[in-house]
């Protein structure tokens, strides 16, 4: 099944990413938030293929602060990336890649934000700062870094930062190493997902996890989701939690699009 995929520089937002097209015009596009640490997206997302097998585009940012985006890699960095996607998209918008002088008009009706790992650490919070954004996915979510590693075999902060620092990751997460992403991950700054789910009271949610991931343990999406039952007693109209056999890869967020898409409502690409 063919797409194309190019780098674009999004209009005055600091932002570059690649936007994933399958020939045809959509109203709707998928925003894929990537998990860290990993090189930036160079056309390569595994779970392209499948989400461009449904009437949908894909776009895949650098975050602000990280690789080719302008600024600091901050959280609120992060969050801050969707949200001027998000109005730049339904505003209308130029995309301009810098390699082939090519210019695309961008306009979307729909936009549906899905964050994966650590981008599931973000997506949750953009209703708290612009509620019109209401269509999320989440794909093995970091929702609680404080208690990462609490479970046996769980990556802990400490190794998310080891990685960032003696890998080389911190050249292209640049501020990753700051006190402010230790207190972040110590969930101190308000920020953790756990802590903001009065916001979502306006949300639909599709939520997804392996039951053999390694690095963030299913359980925290389950207590995620049953925090989400008890501030929302209905919920289950509006929210879903699916769990797999898969690890935190392609295992798992391969036949997860297919419910996403499903729980979207979004057609098969004819």
């Amino acid at each position: 099944m063919g797409y194309s995929f190019s780098l674009l520089r999004i209009g005055d937002t600091g932002i570059s990413g690649n936007l994933y097209t399958s020939g045809k015009e959509r109203s709707t596009v998928v925003v894929w938030g990537v998990g860290a640490p990993r090189p930036p997206d160079y056309g390569n997302l595994v779970e392209a293929e499948s989400i461009l097998g449904y009437e949908t585009d894909l776009f895949v940012p650098d975050y602000l602060g990280y690789a080719r985006s302008d600024g600091k890699f901050t959280p609120m960095n992060c969050i801050r990336t969707f949200l001027r996607i998000y109005d730049s998209f339904t505003s209308g918008c130029i995309g301009r890649s810098g390699y082939s002088g090519e210019r695309v008009k961008i306009m979307y009706g729909r936009l549906i934000f899905a964050g994966k790992s650590l981008g599931g650490s973000y997506v949750p919070l953009l209703p708290r700062f612009n509620k019109r954004i209401s269509e999320l996915g989440l794909f093995a979510p970091a929702l609680d870094n404080k208690s990462s590693g609490s479970i046996a075999g769980e990556e802990t902060n400490a190794d998310f930062f080891d990685s960032m620092r003696y890998d080389g990751y911190h050249h292209i997460y640049r501020g990753i190493l700051s006190k402010r992403w230790e207190e972040h991950l110590e969930n101190k700054d308000g920020l953790s997902p756990m802590d903001n789910i009065a916001h979502l009271g306006d949300a639909r949610i599709f939520l997804a996890h392996g039951r053999s991931d390694r690095c963030i343990h299913f359980s925290k999406s389950v207590s995620f989701y049953e925090s989400l039952q008890r501030v929302f007693p209905d919920s289950t109209k509006r929210a879903r939690l699916f769990l797999y056999p898969g690890d935190h890869g392609p295992s798992t967020t391969i036949p997860a699009i297919k419910d996403f898409m499903k729980w979207f409502g979004i057609k098969k690409r004819s």
